[in-house]
């Protein structure tokens, strides 16, 4: 199971022993491996830096698709014998699959069921008032795409501070207040959130992440397209031999069994034109699952007081046919 932009394994298991996915996998007897990515809370050691070197920053998510992801994952099939295993990945855990299966195909065999929820790939179509925002300054290449792309995402304490980030981390600040404030960080106001969960969302959200993850989903919304970070003009001509960053070859994703995509129309960073264009480019590859529920937003996917019904109980039952599937097949 992986996280979106700064956020954590955490995210995973804040609904509790009732409602999370990860304890109901447990609880049906499979082994559960909740995956951190590079420069979260559980991912800042280095065996030459630390984080307060900027060289440590200078990667994106396709650094953490391309290189942490593999071998993650060949980690985990080494550890529990096993030659493929069921991924459920939630916003930028949906990026770092459709990176890894058109760069190296040949990790298709190594993936049983894919659930993608709320998946990041076209960006075109975002209407979150903080891309809004920062597109025009990051969007395109600059300067200051390098200079503060070096640096954890938001980890400036007097922001945090002038915020109120602190004060909702210890439940010392209007609940409304702070349910605003994520619903402006995280895709969009929920109908669906229990408040009695901001302390342990803020208690580890937002987590560490580099800068240049979120300039390369900026970058996405500014071309339309799904493609490699851009580097400028002389910096793409150094790493691709090109004046632009190349696409991303989605044409070779073939997985064993078709993906499964989770959106909604109310998610205002995975929104739903941007997920059926990926959809129709996938056809057959691809399976779609459209909440129809009104306000049911980015963070609903992971944290939403109706996720059991919803989400939980079609991906078990996706788990399970493909299980079956796996089973006639040997």
């Amino acid at each position: 199971m992986m996280h979106g932009l700064m956020s954590s394994s955490d995210c995973w298991v804040i609904r509790g022993l009732k409602d999370a996915l990860a304890f109901q996998l447990v609880e049906r007897g499979y082994d559960v491996w909740l995956g951190n990515a590079r420069g979260n809370t559980y991912g800042s050691r280095h065996s030459r830096m630390t984080t307060s070197d900027r060289q440590f920053w200078r990667f994106s998510w396709h650094e953490i698709a391309s290189t942490d992801l593999p071998t993650m994952l060949d980690y985990v099939l080494a550890e529990t014998q096993q030659s493929s295993l069921h991924y459920i990945g939630h916003s930028q855990g949906c990026t770092i699959v459709f990176v890894l299966l058109s760069t190296l195909p040949q990790y298709s065999e190594k993936f049983k069921s894919l659930n993608l929820l709320a998946p990041a790939a076209f960006m075109a179509n975002v209407r979150a008032p903080i891309f809004r925002l920062l597109q025009p300054i990051f969007g395109r290449y600059s300067p200051v795409n390098e200079l503060l792309g070096d640096t954890p995402l938001l980890q400036i304490p007097i922001l945090h501070k002038l915020v109120g980030l602190d004060k909702c981390r210890m439940g010392q600040s209007n609940p409304e207040y702070c349910a605003s404030l994520l619903y402006f960080m995280s895709g969009g106001y929920s109908a669906y959130f229990n408040h009695s969960l901001l302390v342990d969302v803020f208690s580890s959200h937002p987590s560490t992440a580099s800068t240049h993850q979120a300039i390369h989903y900026l970058q996405l919304e500014a071309s339309g397209k799904f493609r490699q970070y851009d580097f400028g003009r002389e910096g793409n001509m150094l790493r691709y031999n090109n004046t632009l960053p190349p696409k991303y070859p989605l044409e070779n994703i073939n997985p064993r069994f078709p993906l499964h995509l989770y959106y909604s129309d109310y998610d205002e960073l995975a929104t739903r034109k941007d997920i059926e264009k990926l959809s129709k480019i996938l056809g057959n590859r691809s399976v779609d699952h459209f909440v129809g529920l009104k306000d049911f937003s980015h963070i609903d996917f992971i944290w939403g007081n109706n996720i059991d019904e919803v989400i939980n109980r079609p991906i078990l039952q996706v788990i399970a046919d493909t299980e079956e599937k796996v089973a006639e097949n040997k």
